[in-house]
Order: structure tokens, then sequence, then C-alpha cells
């Protein structure tokens, strides 16, 4: 009675679906890991355009507890900061003060910045003015002012990037900058960086632009010096932009959409492979739909449908981190902007950063992916949960409206901890429920977060939801060593 019970308690309080499916769910785990990922995989970041406005970046409050809060609960985490207007910045070391000039920030918000990444335990990427130029190249002379203004400060500085979609400079500023001049200076700024103390390890990130729009830009920088630049190959990819019909409701659950992921990644693993075989790939600033999401959607419930899915797709090519555009403003952030509060997508990247594991695995569904959307990792150890090495993660998305019978026949008798995300108020809702029982912040602590633990191997699900199902005692020998 008790299975019966915590099985039903997930679709309670859900419309009537059109039916129940039952399906059978396997993770290949006698073969070869398919790729791995680390504790860095899912990053944020923050737009430039908030450098210059205020202390308080536009509203956010640094110093804020709730703030400081909901990131140290995405720690670790890399915290990129550039875009569009960082082509425009120049840095500024003097004045303690908000500059009345909207293209330069001062060293006191560079201060700040610093402080609040060094406080929650992120790590700190930058990107670089690369349009301040010299005789047709590139200009260092603010990058190394505020280099040595950094090392002096003793700034960590995870990563630089030298200029942000430069594939679009035409239509952005009417200026162009080849891709031939981009690889070259990429490689001049790599030997003043390893040059300035503090920062010879610093990693070096590229060419941070659209590879499906940009393949033939990407393969000249890679052959004019950017192979031997960057660290880190680094791609943009939005789902829908202001370039194609306005997004609608809909194409957050159409896994057709989803599926453009797949190739569009690939095209970007066959530009990088030719020249950089090793080079770790990234995409370096990503979210559902491009400028500032689609309002109403890319901040609700619905909008977590699109982020896991990437999240598994990445993870099963190989990727090695996902940025999410962005932790605060505009309507694809993690928390809303004036009240600070965690929108639905905050709570998925913290479930995975807590549940995700290393390793990543196959997983065989016996419907097609327009049903059921699956992926499968090693469990992250966890004290809090008491997961052990061995355990396994998976974690699915139901795009249609059907409810899903899932069975999963090679774990018979094993328990199962399920941590299933739902809507409070239907699909565009700013609260998600774990387990039906919506999540908030106490006092600005994040809450524990707990699974329902059912001792089945099938588990009933509703429709349009997504969610993780832990696997305590897998005992997959490829998990064991983590």
């Amino acid at each position: 009675m008790n299975v019966v019970l915590s099985t039903l308690l997930l679709v309670t309080n859900f419309v009537s679906h059109t039916s129940t499916e039952v399906v059978n769910v396997s993770v290949t785990i006698s073969a070869n890991v398919v790729s791995y990922i680390d504790d860095l995989f899912i990053g944020v970041t923050l737009d430039s355009g908030l450098l210059p406005t205020s202390l308080h970046w536009n509203g956010l409050d640094f110093n804020s507890p709730k703030v400081q809060a909901l990131a140290k609960g995405l720690s670790p985490c890399y915290l990129r900061i550039g875009g569009t207007v960082g082509d425009n910045l120049t840095f500024v070391p003097t004045g303690h003060q908000t500059t009345d000039n909207k293209r330069a920030f001062t060293g006191a918000t560079w201060d700040a910045v610093n402080t609040f990444a060094q406080d929650v335990s992120w790590k700190l990427i930058f990107g670089l003015n690369v349009l301040k130029r010299k005789e047709g190249h590139w200009d260092p002379t603010n990058a190394k002012e505020l280099l040595q203004y950094s090392s002096a400060k003793g700034y960590k500085l995870a990563g630089l990037e030298l200029g942000n979609e430069a594939d679009l400079f035409p239509w952005k500023y009417n200026s162009t900058v080849s891709p031939r001049q981009l690889g070259i200076d990429v490689l001049n700024f790599k030997k003043l960086l390893r040059s300035t103390p503090g920062y010879e390890t610093t990693l070096i990130i590229g060419p941070d632009v659209n590879v499906a729009r940009s393949s033939t830009f990407v393969a000249e920088y890679f052959r004019a010096g950017g192979d031997r630049a960057v660290d880190k190959i680094s791609f943009h990819q939005y789902y829908t932009s202001d370039r194609t019909p306005h997004p609608q409701l809909s194409n957050f659950t159409d896994s057709t959409l989803m599926d453009t992921l797949v190739s569009y990644i690939q095209t970007g693993l066959d530009v990088a492979r030719r020249t950089n075989p090793l080079t770790p790939i990234w995409l370096g600033e990503t979210s559902s739909c491009s400028p500032s999401g689609a309002p109403g959607m890319s901040d609700r419930y619905v909008a977590g449908f699109l982020w896991l899915d990437k999240l598994g797709i990445a993870a099963r090519m190989g990727l090695k981190a996902v940025l999410r555009q962005d932790f605060y403003a505009e309507s694809y952030a993690l928390i809303d902007t004036g009240t600070f509060d965690p929108l639905p997508d905050y709570w998925l990247t913290v479930l995975y950063k807590r549940l995700v594991g290393g390793a990543v695995f196959s997983v065989e569904a016996s419907v097609d992916n327009s049903t059921i959307r699956a992926y499968a990792h090693c469990t992250k150890p966890s004290s809090s949960y008491g997961y052990v090495p061995g355990s396994v993660t998976m974690y699915f998305l139901l795009p249609t409206e059907n409810t899903i019978s899932m069975t999963f026949p090679q774990f018979p008798d094993q328990p199962i901890d399920v941590f299933w995300l739902t809507p409070v108020d239907g699909l565009t809702s700013k609260t998600v429920a774990l387990n039906n029982n919506p999540i908030t912040l106490v006092n600005n602590t994040l809450p524990e977060l707990k699974p329902n633990r059912m001792e089945t191997n099938t588990v009933t699900l509703p429709g349009t939801s997504f969610g993780f199902i832990v696997f305590p005692e897998a005992d997959v020998a490829a998990c064991s060593s983590q």
C-alpha cells in the first residue's frame, strides 16, 4: 500500500491526460562510458551591459544575503561576464562612484565583481574589448591596465575572452574584424597574458560565435593562430531568436527543436577537431531564446524542458561546460529581477549540480524521444543524501501530455529516489514544486530538496514534466571509482 500511495502522489493535482504509456528504460553500463563532466559543467553568465550602470548592477545587490545564498547554492561555478556591450567597454581604474560614461567601468566596480566571486566561490571569466584597435590590430593597452590592476589586487581570473560574436560586427557596429586578424590578435593576447604575474594559467576562451552560422569564420580563426591560443573552444547557441518567428509556448516542449542542438554541436565538433582535436568545447553562452529570452516563458517552468535537455545532449556529446545566459536580468534569468527570488530553472540547476556526476551513459527507452527523453550519469556522491559511489542518476523529460509509467528491469527489487519537478500553476508558472511540494527559500537558506523513496522499479509520472531518478544501490562499476 505504501508503494502505491507514493506512486500516486506524483500524479496528484494534475489534469487527466489522454492515456498512459508503459515504457521500459535501460542504461548501457557494460560498455565504455560515453563521456565525462566535472563539477564546473554548469556555469552562469552576467551581461557586460550591467557593468557601467551602478555598483549594484542595475539592481543586482552583491551584498544581498539572498543573492549570496543563491549563488553559493550553485558553487562551484564559472561566472562569465561578457556580451555585446563588452566590445564597447573601457576599464577606468580610478574613481569610486559609477561613471556617467556608459562605455566605461571603474576599478570600484571591478573590485565589487571580484569580491563577490570570491565570497561565493565562483570562478570569474571576463570578456575583453577587441574593438580597441590601432592600425588594424588589437590595441592591448586597456587590457594591460586591467590585468596589472587585477594582479596588484591579487584577483584570480579563471578565464578571459577577446571579443564577443565578432562574426556579427558588420551588423552590430558597421565594423569588421576578419577571422584571420582575430586569430592573430588572440595569439598576441596570449603572450601578454602569460607574461602577467598571476595569470600564467588563466584560460583563454574563444572564438565565442555561433558555429552553425559562422563555421567558415571559425575555421579561418583557428588557422590564423586561434588554434594555438585558445584553451577552451567556446560557441554560443540559442534555439530561437528575433530573426525567426516569435517564440511560442509549444517551442519549449518541441522535441524536434531540441534535436537541432545535436546537429549544432556536431558542426562545432567537426570544425574544431580539424585543428584542435584535444581542446575542450564549451557552450560559452546559451539559453532558450535570443536576445533577452521570451517574456513569460524563458523564466518559467516550461523553460526547463529546453534547459535540461540541453544539459543532457551537451554531456552526452562530450562538451565540458554549458554557461547559462544568465544568472540575473532579462527574461531568461535564473533569479527574478528586483526580488531576487529563484526561478524554476534555478532549482532545476541546483538539483542537477547535487545529483549528476561525472560519467555519462547511453540510455535506451522503448519509445522514441518525442515521448520521453532520457539521460544517465553516475550519481554524485553525497553525504546529505547518503549516495555512495556506484549509484546511478537518470533524468527524464516528458514533453507530451501522456502519463508515463516507467519500469527499470535492470534494477529489480531496488529502491528508487524520485526528484520530480512540476509547475505549481501551469507551464508558465514561476513557482516549481518538488514531488508536489512548492520549493521556497526559508530565511535565505536553500531547502534540503528531499526525494520520494520508492521500493519499486516502476514509477508513474505526469506528462509535460521532468525530473531526476536516482538508483542508490545500482552498484555500477564505472561509478564505483568516483
